[in-house]
């Protein structure tokens, strides 16, 4: 039987005050939507729990749940062996999409 290899984990929680869950889920809703229409990195698979506040989404290279609650949002996931090298680079993504998502707004 062959063993299964466990992706690398990856777990963030961001603080966004003044926000409550339904202003996030939201936001990021709709940001994600954007993200897929543009990009090249292959095909995602986008699972939506409204009820949940929550957002799965899946590809070759990582799998992750968004969950939005007052003032934060939780990222749970596990990287592949080829993206866990890039973990700087997605904390500095998310931190530029956040500043430009939620600062702005203020």
């Amino acid at each position: 039987m062959k063993e299964e290899m466990k992706m690398p984990a990856y777990r963030r929680k961001v603080e966004i005050p003044g926000k409550n869950a339904q202003e996030l889920y939201d936001k990021i809703a709709g940001d994600i939507d954007d993200f897929l229409a543009k990009t090249t990195l292959g095909n995602f698979d986008l699972k939506r729990s409204p009820e949940k506040k929550q957002i799965q989404l899946k590809s070759s290279m990582f799998s992750a749940t968004l969950t939005c609650s007052k003032g934060s949002i939780s990222l749970e996931g596990q990287l592949s062996f080829l993206a866990a090298p890039f973990k700087s680079r997605l904390d500095d993504g998310i931190d530029q999409w956040l500043k430009r998502s939620f600062e702005s707004q203020a």
